[in-house]
């Protein structure tokens, strides 16, 4: 659908909503109490001012009380910004129908201009809705509870909210359990959503969203503060849910409802409930409804009980559009006034001295990305460069270098000026990156763009960058190889991509001279045991369980070579691969080392025989290139980034699928001689993706960015570039 379709159907739905809304409250709600507004009315209007202010008290206080549910969400949130977060949310939330997705799109913004990471703001929003669902949907089986210790009869709407809520609720929370208790649990689910989600893909062209990892990352955000601040949020959201029911059965009392608090309690627990449903914004009308239905079953006074909930609904619905509308006007204009304040600096035009490299993921994660971006900034360093890290990847154990920057991305993209070159490093999911590519264009600053993951299509940081605008700003793109410039290529509409391949000190993967002329001079013995090696992180675009796999499938077609497996590297479903090694009866054979320091995988390369990468996406596969240089065949993908470097059946063999792969893997176990003669050539033919050459074809797409970038080659004047401040 077009945009103006979309826009045209979006206003549909926002007069729909709000139709339905305002009927359902001006003329569904008086008639379902048989009370007309002239009844209703008179009621408010004889509430004393002193008994006003009691309840804006007891309001705000909710909203404080609640702000420890998203400051344990979010332990970097103060409570003032949590507030903030909390009204200017419900305020789009409940002007637009359907507003959720709009609020949450505000709080995303409102954290970055703070400083606050995307992917910590992924498990915020995951977290504080999760508890906000299964408070409201525990509340009518809180109310059953209570009525049957007191008695009382349960009434039809309380017995079917009841029904609804105790299912939705063990429903969301076995989801919520099967997401946060296990990798595994995770991964199934996600493979699940995926399936069902598949036809709908297929039926609009677009390409599947990857659900399995999205999960997978947002267990890995939630996790630890789920461990750490669960007491805290279910302490916030039960003081918070308690007070917005003092707040109803403070406003029953005020108006002559003659309701006990029972049957409050019940009245609560089902609008609370309907203000789930995403029929009308804020549940107007339809929660209101349910709350005047429920109270008069119980025997409360019409023109009390509808004077009651207009009053009540309107300190939880209404009165959060304008003050929810006033603090994001003052946040807005602090924005502004900060960027308009923001100092100037002097930069000298066509100097390169300070580069920032900015990645989302960094050591200690290990990574392509996250050792290539470490082994360049240090190369860099080595020639006189001033070479810096911004990630928002947090610490190890370790203790960093000077050059390693763990900032978040508002204060990434404030001090991004402070530089004269900005290197950005992305992925398939990237938001950090390119956010800060945006603060360094804006900046005027020469803006280098790599792209290290592989698409089929147009996906993943494509679609971010294309709705971020950047391919129609003037920003140097690269890829890592040319299966990936190629397919990045045709997503930016067959704009200009270079390659700038990874690099490795070549020398340092090749054997030392005296063993390499050893080496040289005794071959592999083809008939001794051949042990396959890969070296990954153990994640679903790595495809490690389906090495084992197909390593079983290698040991059934030579049932009686002595064939092994290593695998390197640790990850996420490290424990899947295990419970798969054990069940096909493969311990003896198959070893999982975990992850290593460069020199053990250096012993561990050099023990090996036959090198395998399983993941059909390798955008260049470091890796497989240290594994060339240590002289090992290796076994890759012809889609792949490898082919970079790997002639097919001279330093190895490529291949189309996993049958092909099988097939290669079984051919250079049985003949030895093959394997010796790749092993000998590559032994003796270093391959050319060394530091020296990749340094300089960085500088040189530097000065293309330059270019771009309209910053003049000499430095001739000094021109002013205002800092970027943080972004509003």
């Amino acid at each position: 659908m077009s945009e103006p379709g979309k826009r045209f159907w979006s206003r549909i739905r926002f007069l729909v909503s709000w139709t339905l809304a305002l009927a359902l409250v001006g003329i569904g709600l008086p008639r379902a109490v048989d009370v007309s507004w002239h009844g209703v009315v008179p009621v408010l209007k004889s509430l004393h001012w002193p008994a006003l202010v009691v309840l804006v008290v007891i309001w705000f206080l909710g909203l404080f009380v609640h702000s420890f549910v998203l400051t344990a969400a979010a332990p970097s949130l103060t409570h003032r910004r949590a507030l903030t977060l909390n009204v200017t949310g419900s305020a789009v939330s409940n002007v637009v129908p359907l507003g959720g997705a709009a609020g949450v799109e505000l709080n995303r913004r409102m954290m970055r201009g703070w400083g606050i990471e995307s992917h910590s703001f992924v498990g915020y929003t995951f977290l504080t809705n999760l508890w906000d669902v299964l408070s409201k949907l525990m509340l009518p089986i809180i109310a059953v509870a209570v009525f049957a210790r007191s008695d009382e009869t349960v009434t039809g709407p309380l017995k079917w909210a009841f029904i609804v809520g105790a299912i939705s609720f063990a429903v969301v929370a076995g989801v919520a359990v099967m997401l946060l208790g296990s990798v595994r649990w995770a991964t199934f689910l996600g493979r699940v959503i995926q399936r069902a989600l598949h036809p709908f893909f297929s039926a609009v062209g677009r390409q599947e969203p990857d659900v399995v990892h999205a999960l997978l990352e947002t267990r890995r955000e939630c996790k630890q503060l789920v461990a750490n601040g669960w007491l805290r949020m279910s302490l916030g959201i039960m003081g918070y849910v308690a007070l917005q029911c003092l707040l109803l059965g403070i406003c029953l009392q005020l108006t002559g409802a003659n309701v006990t608090w029972v049957d409050v309690l019940a009245g609560f627990a089902v609008e609370r409930m309907l203000t789930v449903l995403p029929i009308t914004p804020g549940g107007v009308g339809v929660a209101d409804l349910g709350l005047v239905g429920v109270l008069l079953a119980f025997g409360g006074d019409p023109a009390g009980v509808t004077a009651a909930a207009v009053l009540y609904r309107g300190f939880v619905f209404a009165a959060e559009i304008p003050v929810g509308g006033g603090t994001l006007g003052l946040w807005l204009l602090g924005q502004r006034l900060k960027a308009r304040n923001a100092p100037l600096r002097v930069r000298v035009p066509g100097e390169t001295r300070r580069i920032a490299h900015v990645t989302d993921v960094f050591l200690p994660r290990l990574g392509g990305i996250e050792t290539h971006v470490d082994d360049l900034v240090r190369h860099q360093r080595a020639v006189g460069l001033e070479a810096e890290v911004l990630t928002p990847t947090p610490a190890g154990d370790g203790r960093d270098p000077s050059w390693v920057r763990r900032l978040p991305a508002g204060r990434a993209r404030a001090l991004v000026a402070d530089y004269d070159v900005v290197h950005v490093h992305v992925s398939m999911w990237s938001p950090y990156g390119v956010g800060v590519a945006r603060a360094a264009i804006a900046a005027g600053l020469p803006t280098l763009i790599t792209v290290h993951s592989m698409w089929a299509g147009a996906g993943g940081v494509i679609r971010l960058a294309a709705l971020a605008g950047l391919r129609r700003w003037p920003v140097a793109w690269s890829a890592v190889s040319g299966a990936a410039a190629d397919t990045f290529r045709r997503s930016l509409g067959d704009g200009e991509v270079a390659v700038l391949p990874n690099a490795i000190d070549v020398e340092a993967w090749r054997p030392p001279a005296p063993a390499l002329a050893e080496a040289t001079a005794a071959a592999p013995d083809p008939q001794g045991p051949v042990t396959l090696i890969s070296v990954m992180r153990l994640m679903p675009r790595k495809r490690p369980v389906h090495l084992v796999r197909l390593f079983e499938s290698v040991r059934a077609a030579v049932p009686g070579a002595d064939v092994r497996l290593v695998v390197v590297g640790d990850g996420p479903l490290r424990r899947r691969m295990e419970r798969r090694i054990r069940r096909s009866g493969l311990g003896d054979v198959v070893r999982l080392t975990g992850r290593l320091p460069r020199e053990d995988v250096l012993q561990e390369l050099r023990a090996a025989s036959v090198y395998v990468a399983p993941a059909p996406k390798e955008s260049f596969g470091i890796a497989a290139l240290e594994a060339r240089c240590a002289g090992l065949p290796i076994v890759a993908s012809r889609a792949s980034g490898v082919g970079e470097f790997v002639r097919h059946q001279e330093d190895g063999l490529l291949v189309a699928g996993d049958v092909e792969m099988t097939r290669a893997l079984v051919r250079l176990v049985v003949d030895g001689d093959l394997r010796a003669r790749i092993t000998t050539h590559n032994r003796d033919v270093a391959p050319p993706f060394d530091w020296t050459d990749v340094l300089a074809q960085t500088d040189d797409l530097y000065a293309v960015a330059a270019a771009r970038a309209g910053v003049p080659a000499a430095a001739d004047d000094a021109v002013v570039v205002p800092l970027l401040a943080e972004e509003a």
